[in-house]
């Protein structure tokens, strides 16, 4: 078996010490990207570049360079988001050393003269931004390795589609070189700006973290229509039906003002919600609700259900709140497409879109539970009988009836 040592250089071979120097020197055969190998040129005639498949390469190391001194170049530290963890897999830990070094991430948060210690890292490195979804909502500072694919202003983009508040931002390129340079900017400037393809990008903590109930907002929080709102007891019956995971995909269907979708990823930050609906006044209310409750996570999308669901990924929850008429046939198209393990809640208030949900339970293969959901509020009255004049006292009002059909696979 070779032995293995797995350097790091910093984010340059300025940053180099004795020890790091001496074990790149020692080396049988160097193994690196193509720019660090460029960097100590001669200094072994075994090179192995990492090219698009790292793994692939370093098994045919293995292979190739049995017993001999192997030297892997890494970037900063190579157990942080780097080559490190895959090293270990594939020699064991009892064959490979580790000699870390100065990371990207120190340079560019010295770079900012900003304390990083709760800052959150991601790497989206080869992989897709949104499987990060819990981490991206996380309220504080947040530093993103990118890559070419993945580019500061995709990501902007990205995450104003989702409804992420204008954070500050700051990318710095080219770290370590003399052409370091800091951009400064919000995540509206950074969707329209392009970037140097090697940086760090940082959003800086939210300024006013509104909302700090994850659970049970107030209806009189969200900009609505007149009183049309899916209630807070009726909201919380339906996040319970929906059974939520950590992570996945929700269609709320006729959104309205977004409340249910809102609610969602505030339980669940790592859902991705798209919130459907029709009237573009409403849409615009969403996305205000989204913004001023600080709900990372929805994307709003208009449109007409079930034709608008067509080019939407298919999805693990699914909350149908208004239908347009169309309740059968977006009902056969949540069946379609609904994934192993999904769950579907349907809205019903008139007796009307009740006899459509219960054609459609007696056809379908999903597995359903009807509810019944009646709700009654105090509301302040005045009595005669009472000694103080005009006293105050309360009555229960009751809400409309709610049927909710709740449907899985």
């Amino acid at each position: 078996m070779s032995t293995v040592t797995v350097v790091g250089i910093g984010v340059g071979p300025e940053d180099l010490t004795e020890a790091h120097r001496e074990a790149i020197e020692a080396a049988e055969v160097l193994v690196g990207g193509k720019r660090q190998l460029s960097s100590f040129a001669g200094e072994t005639e075994a090179t192995w570049v990492l090219g698009a498949n790292p793994v692939a390469t370093l098994e045919e190391v293995k292979q190739e360079a049995a017993g001999k001194r192997v030297v892997i170049l890494a970037s900063g530290d190579p157990l942080f988001f780097g080559i490190g963890e895959r090293t270990l897999e594939i020699f064991g830990s009892e064959n490979v050393l580790f000699l870390p070094n100065v990371t990207a991430l120190q340079k560019t948060f010295a770079s900012l003269k900003l304390p990083w210690k709760e800052a959150r890292t991601i790497s989206v490195h080869g992989r897709n931004p949104t499987d990060f979804f819990p981490e991206l909502a996380y309220p504080g500072c947040i530093a993103i390795y990118t890559d070419p694919e993945n580019t500061p202003d995709r990501l902007a983009e990205l995450l104003l589609e989702f409804g992420m508040a204008n954070r500050k931002v700051a990318v710095v390129e080219e770290i370590g070189s003399k052409e370091e340079q800091c951009k400064e900017t919000d995540l509206v400037g950074a969707a329209g700006m392009q970037f140097a393809p090697l940086n760090v990008m940082v959003l800086y903590p939210l300024e006013e973290q509104q909302g700090t109930i994850r659970f049970g907002l107030e209806d009189d929080l969200f900009k609505k229509e007149k009183s049309l709102i899916t209630k807070r007891e009726a909201r919380a019956l339906i996040l319970a039906e929906l059974q939520l995971r950590a992570e996945g995909i929700m269609w709320d269907v006729g959104a309205g003002s977004g409340s249910v979708g809102i609610e969602a990823v505030r339980i669940a930050p790592g859902l991705r919600v798209y919130a459907i609906e029709r009237d573009q006044s409403r849409l615009e209310m969403i996305q205000e609700n989204v913004q001023e409750l600080a709900s990372f996570g929805v994307k709003t999308v208009q449109g007409e259900a079930p034709g608008i669901l067509l080019d939407l990924p298919d999805p693990d929850r699914v909350f149908v709140g208004g239908s347009g008429g169309n309740l059968a046939s977006i009902l056969e198209f949540v069946e379609q497409r609904l994934r192993p393990e999904g769950r579907a809640v349907v809205s019903v208030v008139t007796p009307e879109t009740l006899s459509l949900a219960q054609q459609f339970v007696e056809k379908t293969n999903l597995a359903h539970e009807w509810l019944l959901l009646q709700i009654s509020r105090t509301v302040p009255i005045k009595s005669s009988r009472d000694s103080q004049e005009n006293a105050l006292m309360s009555r229960f009002q009751p809400q409309t009836p709610l049927f909710l059909l709740s449907l899985w696979r």
